[in-house]
């Protein structure tokens, strides 16, 4: 008479299938939850990088319609004190404030050549365009703020000279966009690594 070992197969390889599932280390993963001001960064992130290709493409056309060769510098412009290898240190609190605060002031330079004279009248709408992307991003960055309850900087109130010549005001709107240029480039490598870090 033969053995009946049919319904034991079944039962064994379910048993077997159960230990095996136990001892997988990659059976069910919790998901991690989104950090405090995640979709905000993210957000701010995406409208800087995009901000740089901007001004990235206006300073192109300011420089094939009024060329000026060599550096040109405003005392009222912000000043990058922070270098590439103190970006791995950077912290949110005093890193997104200080954005803050010189976007502020960048949009008061790029208003104040909007109204700069008849030299860069022509580029009147590349400039209202730049400033209400200046614009948008300081809102994302105020929301951002708040959401992590960090202070909003104020306003600088101290008004900017008007160009004495119209070759000032193409010398002054090269030093705009290239600052411009070169602290959005900074901001957005620095936004980079804080989303990295939350």
């Amino acid at each position: 008479m033969g053995t009946r070992s049919g319904p034991t197969m079944p039962r064994a390889l379910v048993t077997l299938l159960g230990l095996w599932a136990g001892l997988c280390p990659c059976h069910v993963v919790g998901v991690r939850p989104r950090p405090p001001g995640g979709s905000e960064l993210e957000a701010v992130v995406s409208l800087a990088k995009g901000l740089l290709g901007d001004t990235r493409a206006l300073l192109g056309v300011l420089k094939s319609r009024f060329p000026a060769e060599g550096e040109h510098k405003l005392d009222s412009l912000p000043v990058l004190s922070m270098s590439a290898l103190e970006l791995g240190n950077i912290q949110a609190a005093s890193a997104l404030s200080r954005l803050s605060s010189d976007l502020l002031r960048y949009r008061r330079h790029v208003d104040w050549l909007r109204r700069a004279g008849p030299a860069l009248r022509m580029l009147e709408p590349e400039l209202g365009a730049l400033l209400a992307r200046l614009e948008r991003l300081g809102r994302s960055l105020d929301l951002l703020l708040s959401r992590l309850s960090l202070p909003k900087p104020t306003a600088p109130q101290t008004p900017l000279p008007a160009p004495v010549s119209p070759w000032a005001a193409v010398r002054a709107g090269h030093a705009v966009l290239q600052s411009l240029h070169l602290y959005l480039d900074w901001a957005s490598r620095a936004l980079l690594l804080l989303r990295n870090k939350l």
